[in-house]
């Protein structure tokens, strides 16, 4: 027994020390570790298919409910509303469930491969169903889609903070991929042709290279066996092995504070690069737009790969200061403002360039604030029983966040909307 022991003495030491190494490793050499890679692949699948139903919305609006309709018309307003609040309910409902997070991981990267075969067919299939089905049962399944991002994400991140911060860095770097890869290739279809023209046999292929994202990150999930860290905690555990929410918001009130704030500033940058307009480069709007999304998801991926940089990474840089950082982003609001203004500019090219850069810092510190936040999330916890826990609680004001952020938004576009009336 003692010889068992032992080893399994070991056989930690040595995984500790692995991971010791990892962390002092550039991002260079972290991608190429497989544990890591399959974490960042795994954050990749957890924004993919929101980014696949948005650049589908167009198509659904257009092509399957045909412009004028009312589903048109509510397509895009039903598809949030349905989405952040069955998020946030679930979230919510999984937290106050302390186990089975390894699970989780599998069973919602599974689900989404079911929802997007489904949408898949769906799509061959729209001439040969009514509209009012058709809609109730795409909402069906953003619904579906939504419950099973939130179910992998509460898996990933428990098990992330289990294997330690930097794993945590790699989901978010893994969602900023899986963000900058869309608007790359709508600013390179923007030159080609009409990006809202989209064909059936392409938007086919959008949904099942989902799917294949989908079963590639648990093919690597199950191969790496990044699972069999985790406690191995089931249903009906003793009342003693869960967390409750008043001990994890009391160790990780500004880290979740900082999380949820900076997803509600956040949220006011769609409705500026969708409206402000090019004032003196050689593009199109149809061009300059979505170059200013690709900006800010570009600024996004690079604020969440610096986040591991020592002076991040230290004792010194405490939560309360990300808190204090994520409350400062609000500056940036009044920025904006400014450059949606109608005026003429004397240096039409040089607003262009600062606007951009604007959007790029927004997008960087967006990035850089989440990513400090979820990595040192498993530093101020003690014992894996809490950083599991922690990985549901966390999720719930990643979910709260874009809710209410989703709501201001509309708040926004009346402030934009005034705006440019008293500028005329």
């Amino acid at each position: 027994m003692r010889r068992e022991d032992s080893s399994t003495s070991t056989e930690d030491d040595s995984e500790e020390q692995s991971l010791l190494s990892l962390a002092e490793q550039p991002f260079s050499a972290k991608i190429r570790d497989a544990r890591y890679l399959t974490f960042l692949f795994i954050g990749i699948g957890l924004l993919w298919p929101w980014n696949c139903i948005l650049g589908a919305s167009q198509y659904f609006k257009h092509d399957v409910f045909l412009d004028g309709t009312i589903w048109s018309k509510i397509f895009a307003s039903s598809m949030m509303t349905v989405s952040t609040v069955s998020s946030t309910m679930f979230n919510i409902w999984l937290a106050r469930r302390q186990h089975s997070y390894s699970e989780r991981v599998v069973k919602g990267l599974m689900w989404e491969v079911v929802v997007f075969v489904v949408l898949g067919v769906l799509t061959l299939m729209k001439s040969w169903i009514s509209l009012s089905i058709l809609f109730l049962s795409i909402m069906a399944l953003v619904a579906i889609s939504s419950l099973a991002t939130a179910m992998t994400q509460n898996g990933v991140m428990a098990v992330a903070n289990v294997y330690g911060a930097e794993f945590s860095q790699a989901v978010m770097v893994g969602q900023a991929v899986a963000g900058v890869l869309p608007s790359i290739v709508l600013f390179v279809i923007s030159f080609l042709g009409d990006p809202s023209k989209q064909s059936t046999s392409g938007i086919l292929m959008y949904f099942l290279t989902t799917a294949a994202v989908s079963i590639i990150s648990i093919v690597l999930y199950r191969v790496n066996q990044i699972g069999t860290k985790v406690i191995a905690t089931v249903p009906g555990m003793s009342a003693k092995s869960s967390v409750p929410f008043k001990v994890l918001y009391g160790k990780l009130k500004y880290l979740v504070l900082s999380i949820f704030t900076s997803f509600v500033v956040t949220l006011i940058f769609p409705v500026f690069a969708s409206s402000v307009l090019v004032k003196g480069l050689p593009l199109a709007n149809s061009e300059y737009i979505p170059f200013v999304f690709t900006m800010w998801n570009l600024g996004d991926l690079y604020g969440r790969v610096i986040a591991d940089w020592p002076k991040f990474r230290s004792p010194k840089f405490t939560p309360h200061k990300t808190f204090v950082y994520s409350v400062m982003r609000v500056l940036f609001v009044p920025l904006f403002f400014y450059f949606s203004r109608d005026t003429p500019s004397s240096f039409p090219i040089l607003q262009d360039l600062l606007y951009i850069l604007l959007q790029f810092l927004f997008g960087l510190t967006n990035g850089h604030v989440i990513s400090i936040s979820f990595m040192k999330v498993p530093e101020v916890l003690s014992g894996d029983i809490e950083r599991e826990a922690a990985g549901g609680f966390t999720n719930i004001f990643v979910s709260a966040g874009l809710t209410l952020g989703s709501v201001f938004s509309y708040g926004w576009v009346f402030l934009m909307d005034a705006f440019s009336r008293a500028q005329a």
